[in-house]
């Protein structure tokens, strides 16, 4: 893990596992930075405040531009980063762990649309955040449990606030999921698979070596997995590595046979087969587009 313990520190998304603590929420602050390869990818839930710039990321190869004074959510599994900085403000990032997310009970069309791989932009702009925000940081670096509590709970409000008072997706993920509502404690199993494919999504994992890491039959892990997810353990690795070769084509001019084994495809022809299926486009046209 990487601290940031001054206002001037820069976070080096390519070398970091941005894991929130057992309490569920990591907060950090600094000035952004693009970086020449700065793609990342973690399991947890991303809430971002722009604080006196203006910033693009790239979720995949897609850009999406963010201004000052917005606040973004994201569920960080598809690989982003920053391409570009307008400005000498900063960022805020929290992140909060899925399981946690699970706990506070929000609206189940923002739950789902999160959880879908939409980003999710708050229409509402409130004066309180700029110092809310900042506050946030202070306080949660005194180490103390109570203090840390206290601003997991603001933390939760906001999120709250931002799901009543609307939203818009800035970039929609796949499809849609289902309800993901009252799935109590299976919740723990779903965390641990879907982090268990983030951090090796370019690996070549089965659906047994997933139901191998959480302790659960493929069989019955399949049909959790699906029940709350909405999709196949199988359907979801795929569309994890075609993020990732999203990234690569549109970012890299490595061939496109290097960057199917490097995005975890088995062979040439399923890379293209799943793009075509998924995307409607092949990997050349897809790099075509996204480099005009």
């Amino acid at each position: 893990m990487v601290a940031l313990n001054a206002e001037n520190d820069f976070l080096n998304y390519a070398d970091t596992q941005l894991v929130p603590t057992l309490d569920g929420i990591l907060i950090e602050r600094h000035r952004p930075m693009a970086f020449a390869i700065p793609y990342h990818h973690h399991a947890s839930i991303e809430l971002n405040y722009l604080d006196g710039c203006d910033m693009e990321y790239s979720f995949s190869g897609t850009s999406v531009v963010r201004r000052s004074g917005s606040l973004t959510l994201f569920w960080g599994a598809s690989p982003h980063g920053v391409t570009r900085v307008d400005g000498d403000g900063e960022i805020i990032n929290i992140y909060v762990s899925f399981s946690q997310i699970l706990r506070w009970g929000l609206p189940e069309p923002f739950l789902n649309s999160l959880i879908a791989g939409d980003v999710m932009s708050a229409t509402a702009q409130p004066d309180t955040d700029p110092s809310q925000f900042r506050r946030w940081t202070e306080e949660i670096r005194s180490g103390d449990s109570t203090w840390r509590q206290l601003v997991l709970g603001e933390v939760e409000m906001r999120v709250r606030r931002f799901a009543l008072e609307g939203w818009e997706t800035v970039k929609p993920g796949y499809g849609r999921v289902k309800s993901v509502i009252g799935a109590g404690g299976a919740m723990q199993h779903i965390e641990e698979m879907l982090r268990f494919i983030a951090d090796r999504y370019c690996d070549p994992i089965s659906v047994t070596d997933v139901a191998d890491s959480v302790g659960l039959s493929p069989s019955y892990a399949m049909t959790l997995f699906r029940r709350v997810v909405g999709v196949p353990i199988k359907e979801h690795i795929t569309r994890i590595r075609l993020s990732h070769a999203q990234m690569l084509l549109s970012n890299s001019d490595d061939k496109i046979l290097s960057i199917a084994m490097d995005s975890g495809f088995g062979s040439l022809s399923s890379f293209y087969e799943a793009f075509q299926s998924h995307l409607d486009t092949t990997p050349s046209a897809f790099r075509r587009n996204a480099r005009r």
